[in-house]
């Protein structure tokens, strides 16, 4: 496969795939695109060949003209001094410089346009890659975003399986049932104690009772007496 075959391939690939088929999103996107930057930059060394070619192709024009605008001053030179031999010679050597000045013509004109094309090429491939490398940023932050949310989102469904909230639910129960249970020890031996009092209470009076029987028995022995 050609570099340029290569590169558009490249450009041309879906980030979407890519992110969707990889194990780190992230890496492979990077890894995409700096393998598409190295081969733009090896196609840049292509379109700067070309063009180097051009210039050269350039270059052997004008001093193909020169030869022959040399040539032809050489023949004019000979043709005044009396050489015709010598003058044929030297437009012999321009018709050779003219006819290789025709196919120089044909190169620089194949060469002007395949650098022009190259170059074009380049441009277009540059501007891909460079949307590429915008939407590997989107792609990268929208995949960090969802990975952010979906992290959240399973903490969330974790505490809703296990709530912690729920512990606290529990302990208040134990707490209210202690309280209901010191209430209640609570309540009973207030009534253990009221009722010991009551007994008390009895029991005093009927020592004031037995004591009054008693005084009246006695008044009674008196009355008997006298």
């Amino acid at each position: 496969m050609s570099m340029l075959a290569r590169l558009k391939d490249l450009v041309r690939a879906n980030l979407n795939d890519v992110i969707s088929k990889a194990e780190d999103p992230e890496k492979s996107l990077n890894l995409y695109i700096e393998d598409a930057t190295e081969h733009l930059r090896g196609f840049a060394v292509e379109v700067n060949r070309f063009e180097a070619n051009r210039m050269l192709t350039e270059k052997q024009l004008h001093t193909c003209e020169a030869a022959m605008a040399d040539w032809h001053g050489k023949a004019k030179m000979a043709i005044q001094q009396g050489h015709e031999d010598l003058a044929r010679k030297a437009l012999e050597q321009e018709e050779k410089e003219k006819t290789r000045q025709e196919h120089l013509k044909q190169e620089l004109a194949e060469a002007e346009a395949s650098s022009l094309q190259m170059k074009e090429q380049y441009q277009l491939l540059e501007s891909k890659v460079g949307e590429a490398k915008e939407r590997r940023d989107d792609l990268i932050r929208r995949n960090r975003a969802a990975s952010a949310q979906k992290g959240a989102a399973e903490a969330i469904s974790g505490i809703g399986a296990e709530d912690p909230l729920s512990k606290f639910d529990r302990m208040e129960e134990k707490v209210e049932r202690r309280e209901a249970e010191a209430q209640a020890a609570h309540t009973s031996m207030t009534a253990s104690l009221s009722y010991e009092m009551d007994q008390l209470k009895k029991t005093q009076s009927q020592a004031h009772v037995d004591d009054a029987l008693a005084k009246l028995k006695e008044e009674l022995n008196s009355e008997s007496r006298s």
